[in-house]
């Protein structure tokens, strides 16, 4: 289904508020049409300019676990680098102490800064890797509804929220004051993931009850929606997580055909194969076209290139290359970070650069 305008985006409430009361599990009608210009092709956010990043903590490679299809090659693909446990606060006039993760739930990264939410603390935390310096950006408590879902930052540090409870995305300025709220309350239900068309301003957000995937522009009006609830080529059964890369937007989904890739405008391009994937928690796209997916039953992160799985890498466990419930995905400059979270760590993976990979 394309990002189409229309002239109805009516639900009923009560429709509305029993759907919620059942996860998103119920069966909804057909996806809410939008006015939109028919002109204005969607655009995946660019990707960040590289910046150096220092390497370390590189001890105990030897205990990550990757199983690749085909090949034993695991340094082709992902190498196990590092673990982010939390770091020092503070200074000699404050006093420093050390800060740690409880639950980190999403994760974002910028040059050399690590953005973590930490839904234990309810505190969203920034890390810089060469400093190896912790600060808290700001609390989240009372600012959402619940625990957040994801996060992105932009290339100016600025960041968007998802608040699934609150039915909203907000945005941030660096600082962490509030800047704009992106919410509709026929349209937006239980938003899981957010992204950003930086050179618009247009934020995407997929939503997991109504499964589509909904277009603000910059002052917060909706304006486009795509995919919508079914199990048809385009559609989607609880959505999960979404992710901007070379060929559109990446979409994965709780049941049906669980990973699915929109083109810019909306239109289905493609499936990734039924079957290596059983429970899709998180998803991300580097710049050569690799497609990082989580699974939530085995604990790997399952890599994909041309269409086909290329390998995996991870098991239930707790030292490096070992995960207890991914729940965020992101790359930036060559890295892979994992919102490890049952472990109460980030973990970063350098992305070998030459791996196969590539668009389909």
């Amino acid at each position: 289904m394309s990002f189409s305008p229309s002239a109805n985006c009516r639900f009923p409430l009560i429709v509305l508020a029993i759907t919620l009361l059942l996860g998103g599990c119920s069966l909804l009608g057909k996806n809410p049409p939008l006015p939109v210009p028919q002109d204005t092709p969607l655009a995946a956010p660019a990707d960040s300019a590289p910046r150096p990043v220092n390497d370390s903590a590189a001890q105990g490679r030897a205990e990550a676990t990757s199983t690749l299809v085909g090949q034993d090659a695991s340094s082709d693909l992902l190498l196990p680098l590092e673990i982010v446990r939390g770091g020092p606060q503070g200074n000699a006039l404050t006093g420093v102490r050390y800060a740690q993760f409880i639950r980190p739930v999403a994760v974002a990264a910028r040059g050399n800064d690590l953005f973590v939410i930490d839904a234990g603390q309810e505190l969203l935390f920034k890390y810089n890797r060469t400093m190896r310096s912790l600060d808290v950006v700001m609390s989240l408590r009372g600012v959402l509804a619940g625990e957040a879902s994801d996060i992105y930052v932009a290339r100016d540090l600025s960041f968007y929220i998802a608040d699934p409870m609150g039915s909203r995305v907000l945005q941030f300025d660096r600082r962490g004051r509030l800047i704009r709220t992106y919410s509709n309350a026929m349209n937006l239900a239980r938003p899981v993931a957010v992204s950003v068309e930086e050179s618009s301003g247009r934020v995407l957000v997929a939503d997991g009850v109504y499964d589509h995937i909904l277009v603000f522009d910059s002052f917060g009006n909706l304006v486009a929606s795509g995919g919508g609830r079914g199990s048809d080529p385009g559609q989607f059964l609880n959505i999960t997580a979404m992710a901007s890369g070379v060929d559109g937007f990446y979409v994965t989904a709780r049941f049906g055909q669980r990973i699915q890739v929109l083109a810019d405008d909306g239109r289905y391009r493609y499936s990734m194969p039924q079957g290596d994937v059983t429970f899709p928690t998180a998803i991300a796209v580097d710049g050569e076209g690799r497609v990082y997916v989580s699974d939530f039953i085995d604990n790997t992160v399952k890599i994909y290139g041309e269409g086909r799985l290329l390998g995996r890498i991870g098991k239930t466990g707790s030292g490096l290359g070992e995960f207890r419930y991914i729940t965020d995905l992101w790359v930036d400059e060559g890295f892979l970070y994992v919102a490890d979270s049952l472990n109460g760590r980030v973990q970063v993976l350098r992305v070998m650069s030459g791996a196969a990979g590539g668009k389909n």
